[in-house]
């Protein structure tokens, strides 16, 4: 009788003592691929697209993908070809939508630091909306705008001072954070905006925040830039667009977090109670449809027992995934077992990077060995697009499960790009 046992209810299965990803055994790919390695489910990410954009998509509402949370090209040509726009935070990720084939009409440009030469670019393209963080930057933008005789596009970025209720690191719709315009100076970048000549003022932005577990804080926001709207017709200025921004959280341990069908049904119900159904408006997602679709695959090369704990040394450390040291954020930890009669220890799984900081989890009960290779679950969203080079330690490939095989979608590095830019002088 085979043996299913779903992990995390994610696509990660355990099949007749085996651990699958989408029907394909972890051990080969990490066989075949080498470790640490990133492992993607295609499945898994178009269909949690596929649900936000069964619920919510229509003419006049759209997704768009937060190019941050995972930019690979793939994973980026996947959601263009399912329909999806694209949020970007720089020049190197609008190349790289540039790249895939996306429209410059579906790219929204959001971010604090826009220098003069990615506001002009950015005009330039045609891109849909800039997303004005500051008076300062919007004046940038009408002096780039009027030199270059061309109207751009802008959204103002609003901080309603809501508390998701996320890490303090990702609450990004606090009046205590570098993000948005906050509620007392908003009036006056609006009216700027209205009354300059080179600026089209299309619409409002916020976003309030990252990994939040309840809907009530999105519900909250929707109904704080309703009363703003309104608050800007009775000083003649109509917007057409609202860009919510995202935020939705994933399951990492045993949280229990909206669905994206409730998260979708919970939007649309707060749109239609505030009267916003006549607007344009999008949502700006990242972590909900990749987060739980990634895996590290990861060896073990020691297990050290002579110290007050222990600790499973592992090839993957935090230049792979450094959320653990960051966030102190919680991953999944499974073991696929070599020897099924290995003792079950309590150990902290650590990384060969030199610092105390380099832990992918702690206090975890493992039956593990040397080179068993353990799978770590939830790894599709800030993991590679948040890896380095620290310790001159190469990037590890990527791979996508697709149509049942594993696809190479990103090479390992060598050790000669590390310091291919270089000059010895």
């Amino acid at each position: 009788m085979m043996l299913t046992m779903k992990i995390n209810k994610m696509n990660l299965e355990h099949k007749n003592k085996s651990y699958m990803i989408d029907n394909v055994s972890c051990k080969e790919i990490a066989n075949n691929f080498g470790t640490p390695c990133f492992v993607y489910s295609e499945e898994a990410i178009s269909g949690s697209f596929k649900k936000i954009k069964d619920i919510f998509c229509t003419e006049k509402r759209d997704v768009y993908y937060s190019v941050k949370a995972n930019s690979n090209l793939t994973i980026l040509k996947l959601l263009l070809n399912l329909g999806s726009g694209f949020d970007i935070v720089s020049m190197g990720e609008l190349d790289r939508v540039l790249k895939i084939g996306a429209d410059p009409k579906k790219i929204v440009y959001s971010g604090v630091g826009k220098s003069e030469k990615d506001i002009e670019r950015s005009i330039k393209i045609g891109i849909h909306c800039i997303n004005v963080e500051s008076i300062e930057e919007l004046k940038r933008i009408s002096m780039i705008a009027s030199k270059l005789k061309i109207n751009a596009p802008v959204a103002i970025r609003v901080n309603p001072n809501i508390d998701p209720g996320s890490h303090e690191y990702i609450a990004t719709g606090l009046n205590s954070t570098k993000f948005g315009i906050n509620l007392n100076n908003m009036m006056d970048a609006f009216s700027f905006a209205h009354t300059e000549d080179f600026i089209n003022l299309i619409g409002i932005d916020y976003h309030i925040g990252s990994q939040i577990e309840t809907l009530e804080p999105f519900i909250e926001a929707v109904t704080s830039v309703a009363k703003i709207i309104k608050q800007l017709k009775s000083n003649q200025i109509d917007l057409q667009l609202i860009d919510m921004g995202g935020g939705l959280g994933i399951t990492y341990k045993n949280n229990n977090v909206p669905s994206i069908r409730e998260y979708g049904e919970a939007i649309n119900k707060a749109i239609k109670d505030n009267n916003l159904e006549d607007y344009n408006i999008i949502l700006e997602l990242g972590r909900s449809l990749v987060g739980n679709a990634g895996y590290l695959l990861t060896k073990v090369e020691y297990i050290k027992k002579d110290s007050e704990k222990n600790y499973v040394i592992v090839d993957a450390g935090m230049d792979n995934l450094i959320r653990p040291a960051l966030y102190d954020a919680w991953h999944n930890i499974s073991c696929i077992n070599v020897n099924k009669d290995a003792e079950e220890i309590l150990c902290d799984v650590v990384g060969p990077v030199c610092e105390c900081a380099d832990f992918l989890g702690k206090d975890r009960k493992l039956s593990v060995q040397q080179n068993d290779i353990l799978v770590i679950s939830s790894c599709g969203a800030y993991a590679s697009s948040m890896s380095s080079n620290y310790n001159s330690r190469p990037r590890p490939a990527e791979i996508i499960i697709k149509k049942g095989q594993a696809v190479i979608i990103s090479r390992k590095e060598e050790i000669s790009d590390l310091y291919s830019r270089e000059i010895i002088i």
